[in-house]
């Protein structure tokens, strides 16, 4: 019991010797992420060629700043591989308030082209700045909907070894409920 008493004595002491410490926050005012739209809306052989950038946020107002915009042309190194942008081949820069932009482009030729959008806001201590991109292809007959047909839209092989798991997957499925239902067979006996 005095062992008790001594130290139920040291553990007040220890409390009355310490200043309890408080817990403080600090200030954090944290940063919006923004998100850059772009699109295609014109995009033939022989005239200029039309996009749409705007931005939003999750937020009262739009963030305001400036978008960059640039149109380059696209190479692949392999059939169905992600397009892998040049030299810009148009670059201009215009400012957002409130509804999208639209954006005149040069004339191009047949060929497959990336244009990207990069947003810098005016209120930097409020937004985060963002970026897009979109691959599209000006051919004879073509329009805003015929993107790049061999590019997926960046979207992983859907299809090709894949198929294998699914086929491995199922057999195994079937080796698992054929094994349960031998084990569980009955044996007949004769007496």
């Amino acid at each position: 019991m005095l062992r008790k008493l001594i130290a139920l004595g040291a553990l007040s002491a220890a409390l009355v010797a310490v200043p309890a410490g408080t817990a403080v926050a600090e200030p954090y005012t944290p940063l919006i992420p923004t998100q850059t739209q772009i699109e295609v809306v014109r995009a033939e052989p022989g005239k200029p060629v039309l996009l749409d950038v705007s931005a939003s946020a999750n937020y009262p107002t739009p963030p305001e700043g400036d978008i960059e915009v640039q149109i380059s042309a696209a190479s692949s190194t392999a059939r169905g591989a992600r397009a892998v942008a040049a030299a810009p081949l148009f670059t201009t820069t215009v400012h957002f308030v409130d509804d999208a932009v639209r954006v005149t482009g040069p004339v191009l030729p047949r060929g497959r082209y990336i244009a990207s959008a990069a947003l810098t806001p005016d209120n930097s201590g409020l937004f985060l700045p963002s970026d897009d991109t979109t691959a599209f292809r000006i051919r004879l007959g073509g329009g805003p909907g015929d993107e790049d047909d061999n590019d997926n839209g960046g979207l992983p092989n859907t299809g090709g070894p894949n198929v294998m798991w699914l086929l491995l997957g199922t057999g195994l499925l079937a080796a698992g409920a054929g094994g349960v239902g031998f084990g569980r067979r009955r044996e007949v006996t004769t007496a």
